[in-house]
């Protein structure tokens, strides 16, 4: 299909307000993943999985339980998870931003010391995040990389 180009005198582009929801924001991702890391990560540290795993339970209180029997039986049934890019694209943003570090050698990402001045921020401020505090509060270190793997692996 040919387009009249010719008839085209000139181009006008408008910006448009476009709201984002809250769950795709990046900073509220970036700050998601500083509490996982913070609240509920041996050494502050966690592999993409982890991250992913605890993004898809923040999205519904139903899957908080999914989560919550998961570890109390590592047997049960697993999970049917999606990979969130929004989590991915976050991550690049908060590397960029030094609050966290990727370690090629063993996969995780790790807090650093500004991610965790603004992770202990989040959590003193008592209306941010107040169901992600809840959930991994309730998970703490529990979910370990073996049941994450489980997870994954019956994909």
């Amino acid at each position: 299909m040919d387009l009249p180009y010719e008839l085209a005198h000139k181009i006008i582009f408008k910006r448009r307000k476009v709201s984002v929801a809250a769950d795709y924001r990046p900073i509220t991702k970036i700050a998601q993943i500083l509490l996982m890391l913070y609240l509920s990560s041996r050494n502050k540290s966690a592999n993409l999985f982890k991250l992913q795993l605890l993004n898809w339970a923040f999205k519904s209180k139903d899957r908080d339980q999914v989560i919550l029997s998961l570890i109390q039986d590592p047997l049960s049934n697993y999970p049917l998870v999606s990979m969130d890019p929004a989590v991915n694209r976050a991550l690049q943003f908060a590397i960029a931003d030094k609050l966290i570090a990727f370690s090629p050698n063993t996969g995780k990402f790790t807090l650093l010391k500004k991610g965790e001045e603004f992770a202990k921020s989040i959590i003193e401020s008592k209306d941010i995040l107040e169901d992600e505090k809840e959930l991994l509060g309730k998970i703490g270190t529990r979910l370990t990389d073996k049941i994450i793997s489980l997870v994954f692996k019956v994909r």
